[in-house]
């Protein structure tokens, strides 16, 4: 896999030698998988949140091409806390040898070459991805 970004700390992307805590500052929108270009698309926009800095980038597009493998977790049927399933809690590049673990980060930066990208939300949902390519795409 290659990715146009590294991941920080488990919570926060380096991209482009800027820091972007998507823990805190970015709420998962949505997520869009065309399956016959083999492409997923994640979207994430900035928190209203007064913490948030103003200078922070509006939304961040994260595009998986050439997926290969794609577990999506979500049972959710009362809907409690609507604000967990869209906050962050870890992003992770996993070996694909272990995708029965879903719940756990590896520290580091960038993807081995048969890695998945694992996306934990604080619901204790999951979004799991094997893919050739991730490409991070961001707005002002």
């Amino acid at each position: 896999m290659l990715a146009n970004f590294e991941i920080e700390g488990s919570t926060a992307l380096k991209y482009e030698g800027r820091h972007i805590d998507l823990h805190n500052n970015f709420d998962f929108i949505d997520y869009n998988y065309i399956s016959t270009h083999q492409v997923l698309k994640i979207t994430l926009a900035k928190s209203l949140g007064d913490w948030v800095d103003k200078t922070e980038y509006s939304k961040l597009t994260l595009i998986h091409y050439n997926v290969f493998f794609l577990n999506i977790s979500y049972d959710n049927k009362e809907f409690q806390f609507p604000h967990d399933d869209k906050a962050l809690a870890d992003i992770s590049f996993f070996p694909s040898s272990d995708r029965g673990i879903n719940d756990r980060v590896t520290c580091q930066a960038n993807p081995d070459k048969d890695d998945d990208i694992i996306y934990m939300f604080q619901s204790d949902h999951y979004i799991r991805v094997g893919c050739d390519k991730i490409e991070l795409i961001t707005e002002l």
